[in-house]
């Protein structure tokens, strides 16, 4: 009796894991298909020989930001709008350096925690975005130019 309910207990496991997997493929395909999209039309537009690093980025616009390098092995970001049109390119040393960006908002905001820094796009301005907790705990998000690190935006909820 006891092998008969533990053996029913793994079963019904195993359904609601597979259940659980089933439904995070079918939420994220649209996502892994925009990516996969964006980076073909970054390295066909752009000319990437490899892709270092990818992130979508959903802001009032979706974005693809690809970074990776050229055939004269330049480090290259492309932003691609979800339209799958290639809307900017940039070297990354023609921008600043993250650690640039880290060390501006661990002097100036004086984080708690720091979530993320990445790449964004608004109103046509590549960004850096830096997701951070602040000491009363709330979530962040601020937006400096990646062009020159000016300040952007800052939103806190």
């Amino acid at each position: 009796m006891k092998k008969w309910i533990i053996f029913s207990i793994i079963i019904i496991a195993i359904i609601i894991l597979w259940q659980f997997i089933s439904i995070y493929q079918t939420a994220m395909s649209p996502v892994k298909d925009q990516i996969e999209k964006g980076v073909a039309v970054a390295q066909k537009g752009a000319e990437l020989q490899t892709v270092e690093d990818v992130a979508a980025y959903n802001g009032t616009d979706s974005y693809v930001i690809v970074q990776g390098t050229d055939s004269e092995k330049e480090e290259l970001v492309v932003w691609v709008k979800e339209s799958k049109e290639i809307v900017h390119t940039m070297k990354m040393n023609d921008g600043i350096p993250k650690e640039e960006v880290l060390n501006y908002l661990q002097t100036d905001r004086e984080p708690k925690e720091i979530i993320s820094i990445s790449l964004a796009m608004e109103k046509n301005t590549p960004l850096w975005e830096i997701k951070y907790k602040d000491i009363n705990d709330q979530y962040n998000l601020y937006y400096v130019k990646f062009e020159n690190g000016e300040y952007f935006q800052r939103i806190i909820f």
